[in-house]
């Protein structure tokens, strides 16, 4: 079916938003409720407007201590009685956000499910959506979707007055609802509290079971909904940096969790994978000892939640122990394994906490109209003390002293920025968004990628390289990503950042063999039947299409990085497939560094893009030198059945 006319049919409507890319119109604030119809728009589809609606699904998946499992109750008064406004709170759901091609209702011929990475959000493919989207359709006749997955943890981010403050477009009652309380402000009209921040102990304890087969049934809850809406199913799951780990676990798993009937892999309810700057892992690694599975089920079984909560080792019943003395500790238990806390979610010390991430906020609201002429909120004196800044009172916010005095682009640049110190010590962040500019007026300013930028931004880092491991970028860099439209990720109905990413729980299996974990989960002799912790059993006969995407600026910086999973995997049999290719050809030819995959015909394609870093890949404007767009398109359109 011929479905170009959808272009010009919603522009004559009024409802076509231009690209910010092709024409500079269109919403400027992230919110989907807020459309602006273009003054002109073509028929090629360049100016079809890209929305995106938040949605939530029931998850079948109910950990044991989550608030909404059986017999779990929150207290009146908590904080996340406060957070949520009463104490009957569901977490057992999991969340995405829809991305499609303004309010058109075709059915969409292909859905992409695509999972963040370590601290990442939905919105982080929500520039990737507005490059794909509108040329999948005016290039081949495709009507696409894409999926942004956000871990139920995204539920934990108090954002409501963020929220009202992004629709207001009002910076200073974004910093009132996270810091008004240390800085001394009066409640905003409009705001009837504060933020709630959780500490990484007992506030929410029960991330330590939030484990990796937790996410991929939600993961799965997601795509069996986009297999029910998609054209013939045309599904694909893919990730970018550690969401490549959680898809191709998804992949790996078998959902017959009790094992009394065939294999239900992931990877049989999708047509591709698709992985953005990770290599997705692999199966290899020795077996695990028994002791190392003892401390997986100890953990599970409650160690880790008891641990976690208390900030003290403890034994699966919640009994103090020490790990040198658990024999006698636990003795009284069949698992006398002692397990040691860790912090319920990941934090980057001095960098990355839930009041740093949440900090952007406020700076991305100002960033719509003062980008790069006052200085960013954070740093602004409020009611007019000397001092008395955010970055200076807010404690979680005392690594930010680091960044020079600035601009919202200069601070944020100062930040993210590939070339940045902070980018180099937390490569997760790094982007590719200009040059620092020259200090105006003692504030530190910004060169974005539509000005005239230094040429010594565009550094020559050498040619590719030859052999393992590739420790440094090569090629001449590049800076593909627009600051404007990098801000609207940060702010809206939904946001660019995980605050409370899930460390504790995904740690509970580690000690196994990456995407094996037949010897937990297969029944005994085999292994010890805990289909409930993990089963990772299906990595071998992946028989479905992968296409790879990397920077040589980032972390996947040549195909080398994807041979790994390509070694894990079985042969695509696919009907875009030949069936009879290997997923890799050659780990030496040409060289080690860059090994001959299958291609097309063996389902396992790798495009590195030359100059890119590790978030470009998800946020480049479209040109010459990217090697994502067209080929994802691509990929999709030849492995969808019509």
């Amino acid at each position: 079916m011929q479905r170009r006319w959808l272009c010009h049919a919603l522009a004559m409507v009024g409802v076509a938003l231009a690209l910010s890319v092709a024409t500079g119109c269109g919403d400027d604030d992230d919110d989907s409720a807020d459309i602006e119809p273009c003054a002109a728009c073509p028929s090629d589809c360049s100016c079809v407007a890209v929305v995106g609606d938040v949605i939530d699904l029931p998850s079948p998946a109910h950990p044991a201590d989550t608030p909404g499992s059986p017999g779990v109750t929150v207290a009146g008064g908590s904080k996340l009685a406060v957070q949520f406004g009463t104490s009957g709170v569901d977490l057992n759901r999991t969340r995405y956000t829809r991305y499609a091609l303004g309010v058109s209702e075709l059915r969409p011929d292909a859905i992409l499910v695509l999972v963040p990475g370590f601290d990442g959000g939905a919105a982080d493919f929500k520039i990737l959506a507005e490059e794909v989207l509108p040329r999948a359709l005016a290039e081949r006749d495709l009507v696409v979707e894409l999926w942004a997955f956000d871990r139920r943890t995204d539920q934990l981010e108090d954002r409501e007055g963020l929220r009202f403050a992004s629709r207001q477009g009002d910076a200073q009652l974004a910093l009132d609802w996270l810091f008004g309380a240390e800085l001394g402000l009066p409640l905003s009209p409009g705001l009837s509290r504060r933020a709630v921040f959780y500490n990484t102990t007992n506030d929410i304890p029960f991330l330590a079971n939030w484990t990796p087969l937790m996410f991929s049934r939600d993961i799965d809850t997601v795509v069996e909904s986009a297999r029910a809406t998609a054209r013939n199913a045309n599904v694909f799951v893919g990730g970018h940096s550690a969401g490549t780990g959680f898809a191709a676990r998804y992949a790996s798993t078998d959902f017959d969790l009790d094992g009394s009937g065939p294999p239900e892999p992931g990877y049989a309810k999708v047509r591709g994978l698709l992985l953005f700057e990770g290599g997705g892992g692999s199966a290899a690694g020795d077996p695990p000892a028994s002791e190392v599975l003892d401390r997986i089920e100890a953990k599970f079984d409650g160690g880790l939640y008891a641990a976690v909560r208390d900030g003290a080792p403890r034994c699966t019943d919640g009994t103090p122990c020490a790990v040198a003395s658990e024999a006698v500790d636990c003795g009284h238990l069949d698992n006398p394994r002692c397990t040691p806390p860790v912090a319920a979610y990941a934090e980057v010390a001095g960098l990355l906490n839930p009041y740093v991430l949440a900090s952007v906020e406020p700076a991305a609201i100002q960033g719509r109209s003062d980008p790069d002429g006052g200085q960013i909120i954070l740093q602004v004196a409020q009611n007019n003390v000397p001092g008395n800044t955010a970055v200076a009172r807010v404690p979680g916010l005392s690594g930010l002293t680091l960044l020079p005095q600035a601009t919202v682009y200069g601070g944020i640049g100062a930040f993210v920025d590939d070339d940045g110190v902070v980018a180099s010590l937390a490569s997760f962040v790094a982007t590719s968004l200009g040059q620092r500019g020259p200090a105006v007026a003692g504030l530190q300013t910004w060169f974005d990628i539509d000005e005239p930028v230094p040429a010594n931004a565009f550094t020559n880092n050498g040619p590719p390289p030859i052999a393992l491991p590739v420790t440094e970028p090569w090629g001449i860099e590049q800076e593909p990503t627009r600051f404007d439209r990098f801000l609207t990720l940060l702010t809206g109905e939904t946001n660019f950042i995980d605050w409370y990413y899930a460390s504790s729980g995904l740690s509970v299996t580690a000690g196994l063999p990456g995407l094996d974990s037949s010897a937990l989960s297969l029944d005994p002799p085999a292994g010890r039947g805990r289909r409930d912790i993990e089963n990772l059993t299906q990595a071998a006969n992946i028989d479905v299409p992968v296409i790879c995407f990397g920077g040589s600026n980032g972390l996947t910086r040549t195909p080398a990085s994807f041979a790994a999973f390509a070694r894990t995997i079985g042969t695509c049999t696919a009907p875009g497939c030949d069936g009879s290719t290997p997923r890799l050809i050659d780990a030496n030819h040409p060289n080690p560094a860059f090994p001959t995959f299958g291609g097309a015909a063996g389902g396992f394609e790798v495009y590195i893009s030359e100059g890119y870093a590790h978030v470009d890949v998800l946020t480049a404007e479209a040109g010459p030198g990217n090697l994502v767009i067209a080929p994802l398109i691509d990929f999709v359109a030849r492995h969808s059945e019509p």
